[in-house]
């Protein structure tokens, strides 16, 4: 675990989750699941870009999408650079409820799903992503509480 996980996960640990009910905003996208949303049952209820860091802190280098089952936030980081090209891609998803999720390995398409439960609670993420020569191009934290169940 690096230093960064680390911190966020004490920083989260203190975070009250009506607090983070009160600060987070809900956000909507209606629509039913996707060819088996990647793996992961609900509705499609989230989508967000993520950027790059150096070379590619202006490029979309995945867009996560997250479903909801009414118990269940799962979420997949697809990617947008390197497509059909075998790179080291993850994503983490963390809830105030349950331990976080992670997944990282070698992807030609898509990172995940990961799944944490999330009733009363809800979720953030990061999306890290490596090229095809082993540079870390992304490791981009989503801190803005969202999907709250």
């Amino acid at each position: 675990m690096n230093m960064r996980k680390s911190g966020l996960r004490r920083r989260l640990a203190g975070v009250g989750t009506s607090a983070v009910l009160a600060a987070g905003l809900v956000t909507g996208i209606s629509g039913t699941a996707h060819a088996g949303g990647y793996g992961c049952n609900g509705n499609l209820v989230y989508s967000q870009d993520f950027t790059g860091e150096g070379d590619y802190a202006n490029t979309v280098v995945a867009t996560v999408y997250g479903y909801w089952d009414g118990s269940h936030n799962c979420e997949v980081a697809v990617k947008k650079v390197f497509v059909g090209q075998r790179t080291r891609t993850g994503i983490t998803l963390w809830s105030n409820v349950d331990s976080p999720k992670d997944d990282t390995d070698y992807y030609t398409t898509y990172a995940g799903p990961v799944s944490v439960y999330a009733v009363g609670s809800c979720v953030w993420e990061e999306v890290d992503m490596w090229d095809p020569a082993g540079h870390e191009i992304a490791q981009t934290f989503n801190g803005q509480p969202h999907n709250c169940g």
